[in-house]
């Protein structure tokens, strides 16, 4: 045995290389492709052009003769590690037309299993069932397994035809023998995991009456009987009739010479016009607009030719096939030759796709064609079936396409017929199609559905509940059958009681699942079949779905979707669309994508196990960009001391840019940032920190109040877990800032002394002065001028000490509004123009509206409302350009004061509603308090002939 003789390739399973009886590792899958190719052909060149066809199909990469050679190289070091120079390889070139590998056909498992199957054909008696036993032996799993491309695609549906022949062989060579008992379990299986193989069925019928269970043969012949009309809407075929009736008469089945008997063909029938729609759902409700579009495209009013083909496309459990069924029963007097349907189990789990063929070949033989008239070629069957229904009007429903290559044979159908199909997938690349989205129920319709099924009556007694369990079901059709039919079930519970257990998130999809229905399973089908596809895109698409579970926001883009999978954003977009395309996400804008509330608690369920690196990545994503987009949106606010984050940024140009980007990902940004603060991984929850930090001045500039204090209580609580005491005076100043505008002064106070302490502990001067201002700024607020002016001049004092001029131009501002409330109006104007001097030299935009409008305040305490107008004006202008809606509000108060203070009533009731929009949800604290002084001040100051209606501001 020379040096080679111990190599041996299994691919009846997950594809496996040994040497001398030790396992080989054979590389990565796009090597175990080339590997499997190279061993179906043990000993013969396979050439260049089918190497990469088979591994890349028709579009492959630009280098990919470069990636041949790199894993002919990995080959040849996996499978001869110990070769020497002068060695020969395992794998040998063939010249300039490809590669050979040097292996002996009967060390390859399928090459000896295909050996040994024809060699069981050639024998007969006792050895038969023997050699196919030993063939039967090798297979470990589904041939192939793991390996990607199209050669290993047609190879599987090869080796698993070859397998199937293989076990009938062997089930009918035991009843030869005589040996029903040894047949009885395969068959069964068998049965069952191939429902629709009538010879199976025939040979299982067999068993059971030759061991004299005849009531059991029977009713295996109902059952495959039921299966085939309810699968294909068919009739038993020439064979299982016969066996049927046979066993009806009782008479042996036990062939002279230890032969099967060959039952001549029944007679063939005269077939009547096929009606094989499933019955139409009791419940169906809603969906009117789309029932229109479909009616119109299949019985057009006119009485012109139907449409050719329409399809119902929309995520799991949304209704296509109820909707589908519903309209063909509508429109089923339109076509008097026949109403054809199959259910092509695209996305049934662990049962075997309808092919093409099998389904023209049911179809035709419901249409009167013989068995033995229908082509074995796919090309030569679908004529067949155009020439059939030519001269014919025929609905066709193809119910749950698995996508547009399922369907395709079967739709180029003669005028005067017509086609509707229902799919998960998108199958806009079908011609002549028109797709109609299904997208979940409205409420009203939602409501209507769970009414009709439960009883109305039920609902009306507890309408809350039946509201809470309806917005619960996420407008999900099979949810809300599943919710009706456990309401059923459970005649003394409430809707309200069933809507309070899936009110727990966690227990949700458990909830939602009675007998064979379960909205989990439905999901979990389409996730399974991009995750197991041949297809790179489709496996990244469920690796996205995946990860996509990790991160708890409203939506995403393509930036955040390559983060979380770590490849461009060019590819994550792919991904995303391929999701949108499966109708396991949706775009409501362009660019971004969410889920539905099922579907995210069940992406909950597919998160890795190493979601720590995921999350990290797509937090340092948002946390670098906030970052940078908080800088360039105002260089000159004095950003807070954040964890580092080793992520890079987008590549934000200017503040336009990075404004927009803020606005469309704030709710994301918010929402991610409570969530990573929340986590128990310390560099999670410092991500988040930095996030929380990246958006305060945004947050503060426009009254999110609420949100900043929030964030930051998380934060703190995280500072105290890590002990540390930057992160802690940092999320200090923050709740201080919400809290001081929501007028809560006594806490703000507290936080802002906690800060300063933490300021003085760390030998941090500059915060050591901001604090002081802070405190300065609430103490103001809260009219304690005094203690206001102290702390002032503390600030300015520190700032001016270490040189910082924001420090002295805050100090000044807080000091210049302070002497404007004590009346001081010479000394407020003294302080603000100097303060607003220093902001104008540096460009701080923000300090020279802020300012400004606290300028205005002092002119207009003066009398000198003309200069206060026009400095309000320019400031409001500023303000809106750097959409500051804090400072817009206030822009707007000052404004409707002056007008109102110079007599221009209507003037000020304008700016005043204005300054409600610019408030419009936030309603509570400083701001609140404000407009409505200004608007009782208005109130008091309109005469009883001036036709002004205040309830319009507000």
């Amino acid at each position: 045995m020379d040096h080679h003789d111990g190599l041996s390739i299994r691919l009846l399973g997950p594809i496996l290389a040994s040497r001398d009886r030790r396992i080989v590792n054979v590389g990565p899958p796009a090597q175990r492709a080339l590997l499997a190719m190279l061993a179906m052909s043990p000993g013969r060149v396979v050439p260049h052009g089918a190497l990469i066809t088979g591994i890349w199909g028709e579009a492959p990469p630009r280098s990919v003769r470069q990636s041949v050679y790199t894993y002919i190289a990995g080959l040849r070091r996996a499978l001869d590690p110990g070769r020497g120079r002068r060695e020969a390889s395992s794998v040998l070139p063939g010249g300039p037309e490809g590669y050979a590998l040097r292996v002996e056909p009967d060390r390859v498992d399928a090459c000896l299993f295909a050996r040994r199957l024809a060699e069981a054909r050639k024998t007969s008696g006792e050895s038969r069932p023997a050699v196919l036993g030993q063939a039967l032996a090798m297979w470990n799993g589904p041939p192939l397994a793991g390996v990607p491309g199209p050669f290993a695609e047609m190879e599987r549906i090869r080796l698993e035809e070859l397998r199937l022949s293989a076990l009938e062989l062997r089930c009918s060579s035991l009843l030869e023998l005589d040996r029903p008992d040894e047949a009885l379990a395969d068959l069964r299986e068998l049965t069952i995991l191939h429902p629709l193989r009538e010879r199976f069925h025939e040979l299982l019928m067999t068993a059971l009456h030759r061991l004299g269970r005849r009531a059991e043969a029977l009713e295996a012949f109902e059952r495959a009987r039921r299966i085939l009309a309810e699968e294909l809407g068919v009739d038993p075929g020439p064979g299982l009739r016969s066996r049927h009736e046979l066993i009806l008469r009782d008479r042996s089945l036990v062939p002279p010479q230890g032969r099967l008997r060959e039952e001549p063909p029944a007679r063939r029938q005269e077939r009547p016009v096929p009606r094989q729609l499933p019955r139409d759902l009791t419940g169906f409700v809603g969906r009117s607009a789309e029932i229109v579009r479909l009616r119109s495209l299949l019985a057009p009013w006119d009485e012109s030719a139907p449409g050719a083909v329409a399809a119902v496309t929309g995520p799991p459990g949304v209704g296509k096939s109820a909707l589908a069924i519903h309209v063909a029963h509508k429109v089923g007097d339109r076509f008097p030759d026949g109403r054809l349907y199959a259910n092509l189990r695209g996305a049934t789990p662990n049962v075997e796709r309808l092919s093409p063929h099998e389904v023209l070949g049911a179809f035709l033989r419901a249409l009167g064609v013989p068995t033995n008239a229908i082509p074995a070629d796919l090309d030569e069957a679908a004529a067949l079936w155009r020439t059939t229904l030519s001269g014919r009007r025929v609905l066709v429903v193809l119910d749950d396409a698995a996508g547009p290559a399922q369907v395709r044979p079967l739709l180029s159908l003669p005028p005067g017929n017509a086609v509707v199909v229902t799919s998960r997938e998108s199958l806009s690349p079908l011609d002549d199609c028109v797709q109609v989205p299904l997208a979940r129920l409205a409420t009203s319709e939602a409501a209507a559905m769970i009414a009709k099924l439960v009883g109305a009556g039920r609902c009306a007694a507890d309408p809350n509940g039946a509201t809470r369990l309806v917005r619960l079901c996420d407008g999900l059709p099979l949810a809300l059958r599943i919710a009706a039919a456990r309401l059923i079930d459970a005649p003394g519970w409430t809707p309200a009681a069933l809507a309070d257990r899936l009110e727990d998130e966690r227990r949700r999809l458990h909830e939602l699942e009675t007998g064979d229905l379960a909205v989990r399973s439905s999901l979990m089908t389409s996730w399974v079949s991009l995750r197991d596809s041949e297809r790179p895109l489709d496996r990244l698409a469920a690796e996205a779905l995946a990860l996509l579970g990790l991160l708890h926001v409203p939506d995403v883009t393509a930036d955040a979707a390559g983060a979380l999978l770590s490849v461009p954003p060019a590819r994550a977009e792919q991904a995303l669309e391929r999701l949108a395309a499966a109708h396991l996400v949706d775009s409501a804008a362009p660019g971004r994508y969410h889920m539905h509330d099922l579907v995210r608690l069940f992406t909950e369920e597919l998160a890795p196990r190493d979601r720590r690196a995921p999350l990290l990545s797509v937090l340092g994503h948002y946390a670098a960009t906030a970052q940078r987009a908080a800088v360039l949106t105002d260089p000159h606010r004095v950003q807070a001391v954040a964890p580092p984050v080793e992520a890079p940024a987008l590549p934000l140009a200017d503040a336009a840019e990075a404004q927009g980007w803020l606005a469309a990902e704030e709710a994301n940004l918010v929402a991610a940032a409570a969530q990573a603060t929340a986590d128990p991984d310390d560099d999670v929850a410092k991500h988040g920190v930095a996030l929380a930090f990246a958006l305060h001045w945004r947050q503060h500039m426009n009254l999110k109040m609420r949100e900043e204090i929030s964030l930051n209580r998380q934060v703190l609580e995280v500072a105290a877990r890590l002990g540390d005491d930057r992160m802690a005076l940092e999320a200090h100043n923050h709740m201080a800032s919400g809290l001081t505008n929501l007028e809560r002064h006594s806490e703000a106070l507290e936080h802002l002394h906690r800060q300063l302490v933490l300021a003085r502990r760390l030998g941090d001067r500059f915060c050591e002065q901001r604090a002081h201002g802070n405190i300065a700024m609430t103490l103001l607020t809260s009219q304690r001028h005094t203690e206001a002016l102290r702390h002032a001049g503390s600030q300015l004092a520190i700032a001016e000490a270490i040189g910082s001029e924001v420090g002295r131009r805050y100090a000044l501002y807080v000091a210049g509004m302070t002497h404007d409330r004590l009346g001081q109006h010479d000394q407020a104007e003294a302080c603000l123009k100097e303060a607003l001097s220093m902001a104008s030299r540096v460009g701080d935009r923000t300090h020279q509206v802020i300012i400004s409008s606290a300028l205005a305040d002092a002119l207009v305490g003066q009398g000198r409302i003309v200069e206060a107008m026009d400095l309000l004006r320019e400031s409001q202008a500023m303000a809106t350009a750097m959409s500051l809606k804090g400072r817009q509000f206030e822009c707007s108060i000052g404004l409707a004061r002056a007008c109102r203070l110079a007599g221009d009533l209507r003037g000020a009731m304008d700016h005043l509603g204005q300054a409600a929009r610019h408030l419009r949800g936030v309603r509570e604290g400083d701001s609140e308090r404000k407009l409505r002084e200004e608007l009782e001040a208005l109130e008091s100051a309109r005469g009883p002939r001036d036709g002004i209606d205040l309830t319009k501001i507000i």
